[in-house]
């Protein structure tokens, strides 16, 4: 099951405006002629708090007992598009802990590209959120516009936080 909503915040230009001075992008082997943030260690929680609304939002659309275990921002590139793939946990100690994967279209140009889910088109547009199982394969059609899409995705964990300590990530379960 795919939850869908639109999600109105204010400050779209300010968050633009700190993704592109602060967040470290990379090449990624998903998101085709674009970058992301997914591997790199950084705080969402601890910046100025301009990314709480979202985050807040997700957790709320996933169940009250969800926790954010990443936080990432994708940047594609007119032309690009984002493969295959799903979020199946490679941790053991998560395995049997309910999950759910989240994404947040925060500039999504017209002709930028819809979302697939399991090969089911879902329509998306600026400001839509969407929750939905990690286990369910999902990718995007090409940005066939002139302009990048900026989304955030999240994974999430029912009563499960992620630390990460001197080069080791944690998952601390809560009772």
């Amino acid at each position: 099951m795919v939850k869908k909503e639109t999600f109105k915040h204010s400050n779209r230009k300010k968050i633009l405006k700190y993704i592109e001075k602060n967040i470290p992008f990379k090449k990624h082997s998903l998101v085709q002629k674009g970058f992301s943030s997914y591997n790199s260690v950084f705080d969402y929680t601890k910046c100025d708090g301009i990314f709480l609304p979202y985050i807040h939002k997700f957790c709320s659309m996933a169940g009250k007992d969800y926790r954010i275990l990443d936080f990432w921002i994708n940047i594609v590139e007119p032309g690009g598009y984002t493969k295959p793939h799903n979020h199946i946990t490679e941790f053991e100690e998560l395995k049997q802990i309910p999950q759910k994967t989240g994404v947040f279209y925060l500039q999504k140009p017209r002709h930028s590209g819809n979302l697939y889910i399991e090969n089911n088109l879902i329509k998306v547009k600026n400001n839509d959120i969407l929750i939905f199982d990690p286990s369910l394969n999902h990718h995007t059609e090409i940005n066939k516009s002139n302009n990048q899409r900026i989304i955030f995705s999240v994974n999430m964990a029912e009563k499960v936080t992620k630390d990460y300590i001197d080069g080791k990530f944690y998952f601390v379960k809560e009772l």
